[in-house]
Formats: C-alpha cells, sequence, structure tokens
C-alpha cells in the first residue's frame, strides 16, 4: 500500500510502552520499516479475519470493520522529544506537508 515516511528502511527507534512513576518500562521495543510492515499487515488482517468474522455479514459491525481493512491506514509517529516537544505541530506538520495527497484518498 501506500507509504509516506521520513526514515530511510533502515532506520530503527527504540521506544517504550507502559511507562509509570517508579517502575521499570513494562514493555521496551523498537520500531523499524520491516516490523511497522509486519504490524499493519497482521492488524487489517485481524480487522477481517478474525472480528468481523464474528458479525453477521449483513451487520453494520461486519461491514464497519472491512471499510477500515479497506480504507484506513495505520500511522505510527515517533516523537523523541517528548519533555520539550510538541506532538500536535509535528502531525500538523505532517498534514500541511501533504495536504493534496490526503484530500486525493477516497474513503
Amino acid at each position: 500500500g501506500l507509504e509516506i515516511k521520513n526514515v530511510s528502511d533502515d532506520d530503527v527507534n527504540a521506544v517504550t510502552w507502559g511507562v509509570f512513576p517508579a517502575k521499570e518500562i513494562i514493555q521496551p521495543t523498537v520500531v523499524d520499516h520491516a516490523s511497522f510492515k509486519f504490524w499493519k499487515d497482521e492488524a487489517f488482517r485481524s480487522w477481517v479475519d478474525k472480528w468481523a468474522s464474528i458479525y453477521e455479514k449483513e451487520s453494520e459491525s461486519y461491514s464497519f470493520l472491512h471499510k477500515i481493512h479497506d480504507s484506513f491506514f495505520l500511522v505510527n509517529i515517533v516523537h523523541n522529544d517528548f519533555v520539550g516537544g510538541d506532538l500536535n505541530k509535528c502531525i500538523e506538520d505532517f498534514i500541511t506537508n501533504h495536504k493534496e495527497l490526503i484530500s486525493s484518498i477516497k474513503i
């Protein structure tokens, strides 16, 4: 599918999940291009193979999950300045820099 990225295919970012005061990191991980593509495929496949399969084909839930599969994007943002950074500006800059592409997407 369509990929927009500001890193090369071999860049790796160390990230953490579940950070709580006075506790160890619950799940450290890395984010890289190959892993992200695997996660994307797994997530999108799960929406139709696992979740949609529990609903009747004529149901709104079944249709909604297939719409996600067919038209949504999985986005991964690594913003390394979590203390002084501005994640909203990071997202706004992305939207500003890709307005034409974003407006061309049919959902």
